[in-house]
């Protein structure tokens, strides 16, 4: 019988800023996973796979790890993604539009069994693995909010998957039909859009250029530089009073009520888990919304409205998602039948 502490897995989470990997044995406990980060190279199509491998490989040398011990790779990634394949396609945070992952990685730990997930569907695994209750585990939304927005769903005990794995893209939900600002994915109104880093960065450049709106505050933040702008400062120069970037972050809450309201709609769900790098400003965001669906959530939601939560495990839930997902492969768990 195998030794439970003698066997490993890897877990991989792939964003459109940060590469992360980790390496744990099979009962994931806390003290045991070690991980490693990297900034998501995009010199080519094969510059995340090559960081990957190369993360991989310095874990399990630095712990002692033989490939032999390794169970198997979640590898979590922002899509759209073929879970089969391993190929990432029409991506638009990622540099190019077509990414192969599965081969250079299995070139690399040839004999390793490699599983493919979106990586929201991974973290609302982590979500499920590592903190949801009980009351909430069955019908659990994961939204994260960062470089863009991404959702992963578990609906009646299920973890919702699609033909090809993309079954809960949210961020790409149409919030605003006739909307001027367009996504990285080319389409316009997407609420990735407006509540995105991406999205508020790129309004905010825009409103700048218009200049219908004072930005003084904002331009003082930058010194004058527009090339240094962020979600960051549009966030701060809002919280100093800043006109423009309160109307940006005014947008950005409204629409992520919007995208809510959808979701529950969709899928009338006990808890939303937010996450991703916008949870920063978390201040600025999550009360408005937790208040606008206890107070008056029909406005946006026919449904019951969810719990709004933030996961604890911040910027790390994708990756604790893609270990989670070996874990619950090894095991045939039922979330993912």
């Amino acid at each position: 019988m195998i030794e439970i502490d003698e066997k490993y897995i890897a877990g991989v989470d792939i964003g459109g800023t940060w590469i992360r990997v980790a390496v744990c044995p099979v009962n994931l406990k806390e003290e045991s996973i070690r991980i490693k980060i990297t900034k998501t190279l995009k010199e080519n199509k094969y510059s995340i796979s090559n960081s990957v491998c190369k993360l991989i490989s310095e874990l399990i040398d630095e712990n002692y790890i033989k490939k032999t011990q390794i169970l198997g790779i979640g590898v979590a990634s922002a899509g759209p993604l073929n879970t089969e394949t391993g190929v990432v396609f029409n991506n638009a945070n990622l540099g190019f539009r077509e990414i192969p992952l599965k081969e250079p990685i299995e070139e690399k730990f040839h004999g390793i069994p490699l599983y493919f997930i979106n990586d929201c569907n991974g973290a609302v695994l982590g979500v499920h693995y590592f903190e949801a209750d009980g009351g909430e585990r069955d019908n659990l939304v994961y939204i994260t909010i960062s470089t863009g927005v991404g959702g992963g769903v578990i609906c009646n005990g299920h973890l919702l998957l699609g033909k090809e794995g993309n079954a809960a893209e949210v961020g790409h939900a149409l919030v605003e039909p006739r909307s001027r600002a367009q996504c990285n994915c080319g389409a316009y109104g997407c609420w990735e859009a407006y509540s995105s880093g991406t999205g508020v960065r790129n309004r905010a450049l825009d409103a700048l250029q218009e200049g219908k709106l004072n930005a003084d505050i904002l331009m003082s933040i930058l010194e004058e530089d527009k090339s240094k702008l962020t979600a960051k400062e549009v966030f701060q120069a809002a919280r100093e009073g800043d006109e423009l970037s309160k109307k940006i972050v005014n947008d950005c809450i409204f629409y992520t009520k919007v995208g809510i309201g959808i979701v529950n709609n969709y899928y009338d769900c006990t808890s939303i888990y937010f996450g991703g790098a916008m949870m920063k400003d978390k201040e600025q965001i999550i009360p408005h919304v937790i208040e606008q669906f206890e107070r008056d959530p029909i406005k946006f939601t026919m449904n019951h409205p969810p719990k709004i939560k933030l996961t604890k495990y911040r910027d790390e839930i994708g990756l604790r998602g893609a270990l989670a997902f070996v874990k619950y492969k090894l095991e045939n768990h039922q979330v993912i039948s």
